[in-house]
This record gives structure tokens, sequence and C-alpha cells, in this order.
């Protein structure tokens, strides 16, 4: 789905920057899909491990309105706030005036939050959870749970709506879609995708 999305919001050789771009898998997808994107990643913490892709130094350092597509998928629940605010100021200042803006997290409330808990209980073989069963009780029914302090390394009690409604200060919001199946409710899914366009 992310590739199908950024490959269809991106002009004709045009720049996607990637943020949090890993070692650039994603990035190497988009590359066969469309040959004719120019594609950057960043990311602090890792180097590219493919030799077609170029890496910024960092976002700060890339030039003001050079940038068609910027993603940033599973990125933005691992921020801090003030991290989120550089981005979301950052993303304004690179995006071209008529740029897209294209966001995945995780939806960590509704239906989907037992087969979560329960996959990271089954990976970590053990019986213990972040979550305590009143708190998959109160995702499940879409309520708040409390967020570490630390959100780097866990999903928990990462809520979409709230990132939403952070991100809508700064873009409108043109379109967004779930995961796996793109026309299900969020409470039956796994996944949130927005396509941001700056406000002008």
């Amino acid at each position: 789905m992310a590739i199908k999305l950024v490959a269809g919001v991106c002009p004709n050789y045009g720049t996607v920057l990637d943020f949090g771009a890993g070692p650039g898998l994603f990035l190497h997808m988009l590359g066969k899909a469309r040959p004719d994107i120019a594609l950057v990643g960043c990311d602090p913490y890792m180097e590219p491990t493919y030799p077609e892709l170029k890496y910024a130094e960092s976002i700060e350092s890339v030039a003001a309105q050079s940038v068609d597509v910027l993603t940033a998928f599973e990125v933005c629940e691992h921020l801090y706030e003030d991290e989120l605010d550089a981005l979301l100021e950052d993303t304004s200042r690179i995006l071209k005036p008529n740029g897209a803006f294209v966001i995945s997290v995780p939806i960590m409330c509704g239906l989907a939050i037992v087969p979560k808990v329960s996959n990271w209980m089954i990976r970590s073989r053990s019986l213990k959870s972040e979550y305590t069963p009143a708190e998959v009780l109160r995702a499940m029914v879409g309520k708040p749970v409390s967020r570490p302090k630390n959100p780097r390394t866990t999903h928990k009690g990462f809520d979409f709506r709230e990132l939403r409604e952070i991100v809508r200060v700064r873009f409108h919001i043109e379109a967004v879609h779930m995961s796996p199946v793109p026309n299900m409710p969020w409470w039956l899914s796994s996944q949130y995708f927005m396509i941001c366009r700056p406000k002008t």
C-alpha cells in the first residue's frame, strides 16, 4: 500500500524523501515501481543498504521546497513531542507547494489491539504484556491508554487520532487509508495512512 500511495502522488521525475528510512528497503522497492523518481533517505541511525540510494545528512540539511513527497512510515509513534513538532516544521519547509506528506502509523485501539498484544507475547515468549487486561479492554473500545515516558521502543498507548489532530494544524489531510483492507473502518484495521498537503 505504501508503494502504491507514494507512486500515485509523486509527479514524473519527482523527489521522494523517506524520513526514518532504515536501510532503505521501501525506497528500493519504490525505485523498482517508479524508476524515474529521485530517492533520498534520512535516518540518523542507519546507512543505506542499496547502492542506488542517496541519504541526506539530516532533514535540516535538505533544501527548502525541494521535495515532492516526504514519507514517514511507522515513525511518528516513536517521536517525542518536540521531535514530532520539528518534523512537521521541517516537512512544511522542504515540501514543494503542491507536495505531499504521507504518514503511516499503527492503530493501537479497536479490535486490532488483541492480536497485536498476543503477537508481542508470543514473540517475546512471555505471558506478561505492557498492557494490563483492563488497558486491553479500554483500547478495544477506543478509550485512551497511558503511554510510557519513552516512546522509542513501544507502541503502547499511541493514538492515531491525536496525531491526526496535530498534523491537521499544519496540513490539509487529503485522504486516509486503512491497512490491511483499505475500506474497512479504523477499529477493524491495523495501520492508518494519511496523505497530507501543505496549507497555503
